[in-house]
């Protein structure tokens, strides 16, 4: 591993850690973005099929001439009514359609596999937002279960914290969702040290994002492995999930892309602040990939952050002259919007301390190494507190053991210093006196 240093950072602060926190916001989903249609909440299913004799799929049919359509239910109140699968026994003589297997309304059934051709029995997965997802032989006609599976619930400690759906509303009416995730033993109204870790996408309007929602289950058990932000609510955080909407013209989003930013990151600080979550004096942020590039951006433009941590990201925006995300314009089309997206061009005006890393093999187009290490001149120049750790062997998306545990220790330390102590351990450590000889 590579190490680059500015003020601010010393390995000697670094502790355990868990694992990877890559990608977006995680929760909710980002499916149904076909538009608002019968055929998205009427769809009526896939015919389910076998391994026919010549190697090819063929449709189950039972022996009373019958076929199957699986399939889920999605509800416009998806909340209230999450999603369920069902499956369908229809014969094909009449056309009769009768409805086998239906998903629970307390949990999340997925239907696995016939076992039959007659539908008499099948391998379903059952879950909760507090039991974790175990299969069971299911009787499809007397509904008995028999469990088959012993999965035991890999970090408790994760399951136990308590969560939040928070509506955030910006300033011109258009609203997202934010998930938050507290201690297990949160007090309502106490403020905490928040961390946001974020992924923005781009939409035309309300109704596209609100379509990606659509598809989330409320009743599934919560991502709760070592690539789970949680860990930090563990930790005792405020974390806050969530993929804001960058909404405008189609093909022309991105005009809107630093003013978006802006009004949703202060509408989440106002709301989670108004919620009584978070501490809004005492605040980071982070994300992996355009997460990265969007946090190093909100460091620049708005003041509410006291660190960010950036990983694989791209900060200056001339290096992808071809387009890059929803962007389709080139440099020259679309000049002006590349450099006021680029945080690079803005780096004498970032506040907080931030701590970047890069795997040195990404294989991602968008985000070539080269520009975390110019990132980190630029902040040099400007006397910035910054740190930058360069990952040898590692692709866009760090997998290695030793590459996560060295990661999520020195996020760790740079939160505790910089945001839970607001800057204050170093400035409070006290020289040690040498010994003396007797």
């Amino acid at each position: 591993m590579s190490i680059v240093r500015q003020r601010g950072w010393t390995p000697a602060f670094a502790a355990s850690g868990g694992a990877s926190g890559f990608g977006g916001g995680g929760f909710g989903g980002r499916g149904g973005g076909a538009d608002d249609t019968t055929a998205f909440y009427g769809n009526p299913g896939s015919m389910l099929t076998k391994r026919g004799t010549n190697g090819g799929d063929v449709a189950i049919v039972s022996a009373a001439s019958e076929v199957f359509l699986k399939g889920t239910q999605y509800a416009r109140e998806y909340i209230a009514n999450p999603p369920k699968e069902f499956l369908d026994k229809v014969e094909m003589a009449s056309g009769k359609k009768t409805r086998v297997f239906e998903g629970a309304k307390d949990g999340a059934e997925t239907l696995g596999a016939l076992l039959d051709d007659n539908g008499a029995t099948a391998i379903v997965t059952r879950e909760s937002p507090t039991t974790v997802p175990n299969a069971y032989l299911k009787d499809m006609k007397t509904g008995t279960l028999m469990q088959l599976t012993k999965n035991v619930d890999p970090a408790p400690e994760f399951t136990t914290l308590q969560r939040r759906r928070v509506v955030v509303t910006r300033v011109d009416g258009i609203r997202f969702v934010v998930q938050v995730t507290l201690p297990a033993d949160y007090k309502a109204g106490t403020h905490l040290p928040g961390l946001f870790w974020f992924y923005p996408r781009e939409y035309t309007d309300q109704a596209g994002y609100d379509r990606t929602l659509r598809t989330e289950n409320v009743n599934r058990f919560p991502t709760s492995g070592p690539r789970s932000m949680g860990f930090f609510a563990t930790q005792g955080y405020a974390v806050a999930n969530f993929d804001p909407p960058v909404i405008g013209e189609a093909g022309r989003m991105n005009d809107n892309y630093v003013s978006d930013l802006v009004m949703n990151l202060t509408a989440v600080v106002d709301e989670l602040d108004r919620q009584g979550f978070i501490d809004r004096t005492r605040l980071g942020i982070g994300g992996h990939s355009y997460g990265a590039f969007s946090t190093v951006n909100a460091l620049v433009h708005t003041p509410f952050f006291k660190a960010g941590i950036a990983g694989d990201g791209m900060y200056n925006r001339t290096l992808t002259p071809n387009g890059f995300q929803t962007e389709r314009r080139d440099l020259w089309n679309g000049q002006r919007t590349y450099l006021e997206m680029s945080p690079m061009l803005s780096a004498d005006k970032m506040q907080g301390a931030l701590l970047m890393y890069h795997s040195l093999e990404d294989q991602n187009v968008g985000t070539d190494p080269t520009s975390s290490i110019r990132m980190m001149q630029a902040l040099r120049a400007n006397s910035k507190t910054a740190a930058l750790f360069l990952y040898p062997y590692e692709a866009h998306g760090p997998a290695t053991k030793e590459t996560l545990l060295d990661l999520w220790s020195r996020w760790s330390a740079w939160l505790d210093l910089y945001v839970k102590n607001d800057g204050m351990a170093l400035a409070k450590k006290k020289p040690v006196a040498p010994a003396t000889q007797p």
